[in-house]
């Protein structure tokens, strides 16, 4: 037969699961909400899209070089100058 702290540890642990349950759910509800937004906002858009493209106007954004190519040129083009190799010099040992 458990101990009267023992019965008082179970009832701290049993309210702390019941608190933690309830921030989890509430972390999960906050969760869900945030990621039906972002979803309702990207059918926004992909229907903004569809209605201009269906209208015939341009892209308002055109698709831009991509930047590492960008890069790469300009490396090419400012080479560093390389340091030359100094090799050791070989020591002499006189033999006995």
């Amino acid at each position: 037969m458990p101990n009267s702290y023992q019965l008082e540890s179970i009832k701290e642990l049993r309210a702390q699961k019941k608190a933690d349950k309830k921030a989890e759910s509430k972390a999960l509800i906050a969760a869900t909400q945030a990621a039906e937004e972002a979803h309702e906002k990207n059918m926004e858009r992909i229907a903004a899209k569809v209605a201009r493209i269906a209208s015939g106007e341009p892209a308002s954004n055109p698709v831009a070089e991509p930047v590492a190519e960008v890069e790469q040129q300009t490396q090419d083009e400012n080479p560093k100058p390389k340091s030359p190799i100094l090799k050791k010099a070989k020591s002499t040992k006189k033999s006995k």
